[in-house]
């Protein structure tokens, strides 16, 4: 089953603050750079599966197990897809962080 997401200059700046990569910083530019740099990574460098997983989890609010059930896959898969985008997106955080 193929899924299409969506995101948008009205939603993506909660995948970048629900997901807890900005803890109280105070320096709009750099959120504002940044929640762009992390927006283009969620499109062109996570895999189909990171994207949706991560997508659904944040923006949406959905649970793993919904997930999972929407796409036919284990909890611990759909888990394993999450932590895999949360980590690759924080690794090309890190190159502008600092």
């Amino acid at each position: 089953m193929k899924k299409t997401v969506h995101i948008t200059d009205n939603n993506k700046h909660k995948l970048i603050s629900d997901s807890g990569f900005w803890h109280g910083s105070t320096n709009e530019n750099s959120r504002e750079k940044m929640k762009k740099i992390l927006s283009m990574a969620v499109l062109n460098e996570l895999t189909e599966r990171q994207r949706i997983c991560i997508i659904d989890y944040y923006l949406n609010g959905k649970k793993e197990k919904e997930i999972a059930e929407e796409l036919g896959l284990n909890s611990s898969t759909v888990s394993r897809h999450i932590i895999k985008a949360r980590d690759k997106l924080r690794h090309i955080a890190s190159y502008y962080v600092n």
